[in-house]
């Protein structure tokens, strides 16, 4: 994502350590900036002055930054201390894992599946062994690598998966793995609980990996989804989970706490989840967010539609005082007056009309998709009062932009 202010130039420098102290002084200067100026579009002649910065500096060795080096810098500032950890539970010894055996089961997992691509009479026996078992298929057990997105629930879901061939083949002394690698059913009890744990990640990881099937308004909803959910394993007490992996879902919560933060370098993420049809200013408020935060989310929606999108207000056509009709009397103009009375109790702002309105849900009572339902809007002509043209630019806009 990008962060808010003038994104700066920066030289390209042979010295690293040069290139990290420019980088420094961008954050810095960035971080100056007002939020707000994140909604001010652009205009001929600020484009126009970005043209002519280019030309004042006319070397070929200067580059703009990119959008994946600034993201990069702001996800290198979130590093989760120790410290940042509250409330953590002892490990206990009579615990089925703990932090440090954890550790090693992670290991002996990484080893099984080295021992299966290495070794074809191992991979021949252990399929022969998952079919005598009934394992589910596929027969294998997946990789845990570092750069693949939810490597490490595919390769604990496959162990589970085969659990019992493991046990049947780690016994073999031609084809199995050696002795330090054997699992145990604490070891199954882990990738069992961590299966759980991570499934939720998968699901979302799915949307945002594949172009174009998550957008803005959802990424707000993603982080709540994960912060509700480490809660929950957390605090159930029925599920069981031991001190290492509730601390590990405390860790999880206060890194994702952290990056919550990054949504606030751009005020879209939260116009995005005030024109949603589905949550406007209600799903805040039923998430708890603190009022302040409520109030400056409208404000900045407000503000973006005043400045961009806000409908140039139409001059009245003058009319014939001739043919202007008899004023009414008695009953009459009480009525007129009472219906004046009645039309000023009513707001035509048109962002107030629209927090004040009813939720959109789809049959089942899940959020509608918001592209669609404006996008039905403007086939029926109803604009909002310029909302239409605003929520198709920001609801439009990917998960990260």
């Amino acid at each position: 994502m990008r962060p808010f202010g003038t994104q700066k130039k920066r030289k390209k420098a042979n010295n690293n350590l040069v290139q990290q102290e420019n980088s420094d002084d961008d954050n810095d200067d960035d971080k100056e900036e007002d939020a707000d100026e994140q909604i001010q579009g652009y205009t001929d002649e600020a484009i126009e002055d970005l043209d002519n910065e280019g030309d004042d500096q006319g070397d070929n060795d200067e580059c703009l930054v990119t959008d994946a080096t600034l993201a990069t810098e702001l996800v290198e500032d979130i590093e989760l201390e120790e410290s940042d950890v509250n409330d953590l539970s002892d490990e206990d010894e009579d615990d089925r894992y703990t932090s440090i055996s954890c550790k090693e089961t992670l290991a002996k997992f990484r080893a099984i599946t080295r021992k299966l691509k290495k070794s074809p009479n191992s991979k021949a026996l252990f399929v022969r062994l998952c079919q005598e078992n009934k394992c589910r298929t596929p027969h294998n057990v997946e990789r845990d690598v570092t750069t693949w997105w939810n490597s490490t629930l595919m390769q604990l879901t496959s162990i589970v998966r085969c659990s019992a061939a493991i046990l049947d083949w780690q016994k073999d002394k031609n084809h199995g793995p050696s002795r330090e690698h054997f699992i145990t059913q604490s070891d199954l009890d882990l990738a069992r609980d961590l299966v759980d744990v991570l499934q939720p990640f998968y699901e979302i990881t799915l949307q945002v990996s594949i172009r174009g099937a998550a957008r803005i308004a959802q990424v707000v909803v993603f982080i709540d989804q994960i912060t509700s959910h480490l809660s929950t394993a957390i605090s159930n007490k029925t599920d069981g989970y031991p001190a290492a992996l509730r601390n590990a879902c405390r860790a999880g919560i206060q890194l994702t706490n952290k990056y919550y933060t990054l949504t606030d370098c751009s005020p879209l993420y939260r116009v995005a989840m005030v024109l949603h049809p589905s949550f406007k200013d209600e799903y805040f408020k039923l998430a708890k967010w603190n009022p302040e935060w409520i109030d400056e989310a409208v404000r900045l929606t407000r503000e973006m539609w005043e400045a961009h999108y806000k409908p140039t207000p139409q001059q009245a056509t003058a009319k014939d005082p001739n043919s202007r009709p008899k004023p009414p009397s008695g009953v009459l103009a009480g009525l007129s007056g009472a219906s004046q009375a009645r039309a000023g109790n009513i707001s035509s702002d048109p962002l107030n009309i629209w927090l004040s309105g009813g939720l959109h849900l789809d049959e089942e009572g899940l959020p509608v998709n918001p592209l669609k339902w404006w996008i039905r809007q403007a086939r029926s002509g109803n604009t909002h009062g310029g909302l239409l043209k605003m929520a198709l630019d920001v609801l439009s806009c990917p998960d990260t932009y």
